[in-house]
C-alpha cells in the first residue's frame, strides 16, 4: 500500500489518488526531459570546454546547476508517481527547493543575457538584483503556502494554494515575458540602431524564439488542469530544460556573433 510516511502528516491525511492515466502521462513527459536533458547536457558540456575558466565563470554554473535540478526534480515526481516515493514532509519540501532553482536560475540566465548585450551595467545589475529579491518573494511565499497545503493541514491552506499556484505561475510568465523584451528593446536601441547590424539576426532570432519559451510557461498552466496536481508538476522539468536550451543557444548565438566581428575587424 502505498501511505504517507513522517513526521508533519496528520492522522486525516487522504493520499491524492494517482490513475493509470496519470502515470502514463507522466511517464511521456519524463520521457521527453530525458531526451531534453541529454541534448542540454552536451550543450553544458560544451560550454564547459569552450569557457577559459568554467569553474570562474557565472553562466556555466547555472547552466549547469540548472539542469541538474531539472533531471533531479523529475525523477523524484515521476518515482512519486509509479508510487515508489511515498507523501511526506520531506519529499514535498525537496520539490519545492527544486522548482525554487530552477525558477530563479533560469531567469538569471536570461538577466545574464541581459548583461551581456546591455551598455548598462549599472542597471543590468539593478535588474538582476531586483528580479532575485522579487522571486525569492515569491518563493517564500509558496513556501508558507504550498506545503502546509500538500500536508493538509487545512481546507483553508488548500483553497488559497489552488489561487495563488496559479497567480504565481502567471506572474512568472509576464516577468519572463518582460526581460526578454527589454533585451529585445537593448539590442534594437543600443546596437542595431547605432549601426552594429551583425546583431540584427540576433534579434530577429530573439523575436521567434520568445514565443517558444513563453509557450513553455503557457504549458505549465495549461497542464493545472490536470486533476492530479503531480503530472502537472512533471511539465516544470520539461518546459524549463527547453527554456535552458534556448538561454544556451542564445549565448551561443551571441558569442559567434561577437567572434566573427572581431575577426572582421581585426
Amino acid at each position: 500500500a502505498f501511505y504517507p510516511i513522517g513526521p508533519l502528516i496528520g492522522d486525516d491525511y487522504v493520499p491524492q489518488p494517482i490513475k493509470k492515466s496519470d502515470v502514463i502521462i507522466a511517464s511521456i513527459v519524463w520521457s521527453l526531459t530525458l531526451i531534453w536533458a541529454g541534448i542540454c547536457g552536451r550543450q553544458v558540456y560544451q560550454q564547459i570546454r569552450i569557457s577559459r575558466f568554467p569553474l570562474r565563470s557565472a553562466f556555466v554554473w547555472m547552466i549547469s546547476i540548472e539542469l541538474v535540478v531539472c533531471v533531479v526534480m523529475g525523477t523524484e515526481c515521476w518515482l512519486h508517481l509509479v508510487e515508489i516515493i511515498p507523501p511526506s514532509f520531506a519529499f514535498y519540501f525537496t520539490i519545492l527547493v527544486w522548482w525554487c532553482i530552477q525558477v530563479q536560475l533560469l531567469l538569471q540566465i536570461i538577466i545574464n543575457r541581459v548583461r551581456v548585450i546591455s551598455l548598462s551595467r549599472e542597471r543590468a545589475k539593478a535588474i538582476m538584483i531586483a528580479t532575485a529579491v522579487f522571486v525569492t518573494l515569491i518563493n517564500i511565499s509558496v513556501f508558507n503556502i504550498w506545503i502546509p497545503a500538500r500536508l493538509q493541514i487545512s481546507k483553508r491552506y488548500i483553497r488559497i494554494n489552488d489561487v495563488w499556484d496559479r497567480c504565481e505561475k502567471v506572474i512568472y510568465l509576464i516577468l519572463d515575458g518582460c526581460l526578454n523584451a527589454y533585451f529585445i528593446k537593448t539590442v534594437k536601441k543600443n546596437l542595431v540602431h547605432n549601426g552594429l547590424q551583425k546583431y540584427d539576426k540576433l534579434l530577429k532570432y530573439n523575436v521567434r524564439i520568445i514565443f517558444v519559451s513563453l509557450l513553455m510557461d503557457v504549458m505549465i498552466i495549461a497542464a493545472m488542469s490536470i486533476p492530479n496536481s503531480f503530472v502537472y508538476i512533471q511539465f516544470h522539468p520539461l518546459a524549463y530544460l527547453v527554456k535552458l536550451n534556448i538561454e544556451i543557444t542564445m549565448a551561443h548565438l551571441i558569442k559567434k556573433i561577437a567572434i566573427s566581428s572581431a575577426k572582421r575587424t581585426g
